[in-house]
């Protein structure tokens, strides 16, 4: 769990880094229950908080939501230009055996990284193991970084593979690629898609796209490693979704 103070992380954004809070490239429009890609908005920013639907184990005995928040904080960049900056935090919170949900995990915006957002994609056949993806930008430049996260339930501990570890041991140079979490096979395996960056993100990552076309693979969390798939594997969906409930 990561906490930053906001009052201080909004003070170092607006004082001494203005142009880090310029809104983002357009993001497309989101439903109430996608917690994918939270953002202010592209014009007038507006705080936001977007609230997933209930993602229900196989076996009935583990539910897990997220809800991600977007707050906008206005401030003045300069005596001429004013900006709206936005900062994000992003939570998952989990009940087991009809127990009550509890927060488990905490994402919150910092300097460098002012966005985030939390999706879950599925639990695990066997209903240990809850896959979600995390994504990271900075408003004002371009790019979002995703990355795998799991959370073994039973022991209440998190895993987050290192994919540029894994992109380095796979093309046995330092580079990087779009990726998406896709979710679990049909052999509980999981599956990863990759897109190669955009010339626009290789210039301000400094870091080359590891492949020219779309692949998808297969993530190992212990090794962190990948094995290429030469097709497309079918994608099964292991949680019942329930819609949060009326307050």
């Amino acid at each position: 769990m990561r906490t930053v103070g906001s009052d201080v992380l909004c003070w170092i954004l607006l004082g001494f880094a203005p142009a880090l809070c310029a809104q983002n490239t357009p993001a497309a429009s989101i439903e109430s229950n996608d917690t994918s890609h939270v953002t202010c908005g592209d014009k007038a920013a507006v705080s936001r908080t977007v609230t997933s639907d209930i993602f229900v184990s196989p076996d009935d005995k583990r539910r897990a939501y997220a809800r991600v928040v977007a707050r906008a904080v206005a401030g003045q960049a300069n005596w001429e230009r004013t900006f709206a900056a936005c900062v994000n935090n992003s939570s998952l919170f989990v009940g087991s055996n009809g127990n009550p949900f509890e927060l488990v995990f905490l994402e919150e915006a910092t300097d460098i990284e002012s966005g985030n957002s939390l999706e879950i994609v599925d639990w695990s056949a066997d209903s240990r193991r809850l896959l979600l993806q995390l994504a990271q930008w900075q408003y004002g430049s371009p790019g979002v970084t995703r990355s795998p996260l799991v959370y073994q339930a039973e022991f209440g501990i998190f895993q987050q593979p290192d994919l540029s570890r894994s992109f380095r041991k796979q093309f046995g140079i330092d580079c990087s690629l779009e990726v998406r979490v896709a979710g679990y096979s049909a052999d509980g395996k999981i599956v990863i898609e990759t897109t190669p960056l955009t010339p626009e993100e290789e210039e301000v990552l400094a870091i080359p796209s590891c492949s020219r076309k779309k692949s998808q693979w297969v993530l190992t969390i212990s090794s962190e490693s990948l094995t290429p798939l030469p097709e497309n594997p079918k994608i099964v969906r292991n949680a019942k979704l329930e819609p949060q409930p009326e307050k």
